[in-house]
């Protein structure tokens, strides 16, 4: 788990990727952070070349009454990628602290300072605002966030407990900041296991979402997206796959057909449509959604990579085993490529292609 000091910097770091997107301190940022996180590795330093084009596609033009809800989710995101580089590979934390600084040299305007090792100006609480203003329960948020994103989640999920009623004291229950942490605390919970308890709160803080932000607000549609989601982990899959029916719906509509939202909600209804029984619907689903994934990720982005596992996978499900021991035999070369081959995903997809060899008769592949 990663201290105070750490988090503070790589949420520093996540912030100053979206504030460099509209700048001349582009191409800087996009070379550190893409050799940052290859670490010497070059379909590693493609793959964030990758993301860092994606992010600064989803900030060009950003300038709608969710611009800023979409940067700070942006920035979120990449506070987490480096949280989880830096669990990894401890000795990345100079480097990325000497990145930040050579950034923030060349952006312009003012900006916070670098936090340096083992700081105890880093603790939130010691904010000369106080603890309960609400930049510092902000601040708390993002950091219970980027404790969960760097693998403690019953850690993030505590800290939003405490955090909740705080929020709710100062800021009022309907607040959006009250309202996100609701949504942290009840998704944190899931991640740390108990997805019933992730169902009941996000199905108890839908209504206020859609009262308070509106139905089509990103933020709601994110809340409905884990309802559905911690509902099909909870054991329903069928109300997952009518959930994630009626969200596309909205998706299609409010974001367009070729969102990576649209896309994400599209893969989900095709899994728990699979899960609730329909495997041969999910590898339909699956195979009208892998050309889409191609054209927008590239065949080699983790995304794609997972549609043509699913599609796989449920194309044995629905009785051609030797079809999908065919597919599973092209996908692990991708997957020993990308993630390596010692890499879980794909020890995962190696078992699935030795289990639908034996299934298609071929013994002597599952004994390799």
């Amino acid at each position: 788990m990663l201290g105070e000091s750490p988090l503070a910097l790589v949420a520093l770091a996540g912030q100053l990727v979206v504030a460099a997107s509209d700048t001349d301190g582009w191409d800087t940022v996009q070379h550190g952070y893409a050799q940052l996180l290859g670490r010497g590795n070059a379909v590693q330093t493609q793959l964030a070349e990758q993301w860092l084009k994606e992010t600064r596609e989803q900030l060009t033009g950003g300038n709608g009454p969710d611009a800023e809800l979409i940067r700070a989710a942006l920035a979120g995101r990449w506070a987490g990628r480096l949280a989880d580089l830096l669990e990894e590979e401890p000795d990345a934390e100079a480097d990325l602290r000497a990145l930040v600084r050579r950034i923030q040299e060349i952006l312009p305007g003012e900006h916070p300072p670098v936090p340096a090792p083992e700081d105890p100006a880093d603790d939130v609480s010691a904010f000369a605002a106080g603890p309960e203003h609400p930049g510092a329960l902000a601040t708390q948020s993002e950091l219970a966030y980027s404790v969960g994103l760097a693998g403690d989640a019953a850690a993030a999920r505590d800290q939003f407990a405490a955090l909740l009623p705080v929020a709710k004291r100062i800021l009022g229950p309907d607040h959006p900041d009250t309202l996100a942490a609701r949504a942290g605390l009840a998704y944190w919970t899931g991640q740390a296991g108990d997805a019933a308890d992730a169902r009941d709160q996000f199905a108890a803080l839908l209504p206020s979402c859609e009262e308070v932000l509106g139905p089509d607000h990103p933020d709601t549609l994110t809340n409905r997206h884990n309802l559905a989601n911690y509902a099909g982990y909870a054991g329903d899959a069928p109300a997952a796959r009518d959930q994630f029916a009626a969200l596309l719906r909205a998706r299609e509509r409010v974001f367009g057909p070729d969102s990576p939202d649209t896309e994400v909600a599209r893969f989900n209804l095709a899994y728990w449509t699979g899960r609730a029984g329909a495997a041969a619907a999910a590898r339909d689903l699956f195979a009208a959604l892998l050309p889409d994934r191609e054209r927008t990720y590239g065949p080699d982005h983790p995304d794609t990579l997972a549609a043509r596992e699913e599609l796989a996978y449920w194309t044995g499900c629905a009785g051609a085993p030797a079809a999908a021991r065919d597919q599973f035999a092209v996908l692990l070369p991708s997957y020993e490529r990308v993630l390596g081959p010692e890499h879980a995903e794909t020890l995962a997809v190696w078992y699935q292609l030795a289990h639908w060899s034996a299934l298609a008769g071929d013994q002597a592949a599952t004994q390799d």
